[in-house]
């Protein structure tokens, strides 16, 4: 059993690489995610798919009342929802580690593309404990806050909010590109 444990500990960094530095960008002090979708498709075509997807997507419900859209301008082919969702750390019998997570994202049409960016990223932790804990993405999941010293290593605290927005990040900017993808193909056979 103890032979194994070098090997375990190999494929969990193994495993870490996509989440070390450089895997959270930072631009001009701001945690912000960004995606260049492209497809055949008009600014004004690439709108409307945009914002069907906002609609399928960000419905406020009770339980969620900001996972919705804030601001729309047809004229510059723009629309921003905000989001809010949980990210799910542990879930087991008797455990339930996770953490709200809100957001924005803005999508900006553009003839054959479009461009998608994640951010003002903040969580809400632990909230059922005395009110929780709060942290903006810019404070704790950046290289600075979630990698040790050297940058080989995601901290254990931090690190796991780091993985699953980064995850997360990736999960709704594929999301959007399959449902573009789609919808330019059916425009395209018509």
């Amino acid at each position: 059993m103890l032979l194994m444990l070098p090997w375990v500990a190999m494929a969990q960094e193994k495993k870490d690489e996509k989440y070390l530095a450089g895997a959270v960008p930072v631009e001009n002090g701001k945690v912000i995610f960004t995606k260049t979708i492209e497809a055949p498709l008009s600014a004004e075509a690439m709108y409307g798919i945009v914002k069907e997807w906002i609609g399928e997507n960000y419905q406020p419900v009770e339980e969620r009342p900001n996972h919705k859209l804030i601001a729309e301008n047809p004229e510059s082919y723009e629309v921003t929802a905000g989001g809010e969702e949980w990210l799910v750390f542990t879930n087991r019998a008797l455990s339930l580690d996770r953490t709200r997570m809100y957001y924005k994202i803005n999508i900006i049409c553009y003839q054959d593309k479009c461009t998608a960016r994640l951010f003002d990223i903040r969580y809400w932790y632990d909230e059922e404990r005395e009110g929780g804990e709060r942290y903006k993405a810019e404070e704790w999941i950046t290289d600075e806050w979630a990698l040790n010293k050297k940058g080989t290593k995601l901290s254990r605290m931090s690190g796991k909010f780091r993985r699953k927005t980064v995850d997360r990040a990736e999960e709704l900017f594929e999301d959007l590109e399959i449902f573009i993808s789609r919808k330019a193909i059916k425009s395209l056979m018509k």
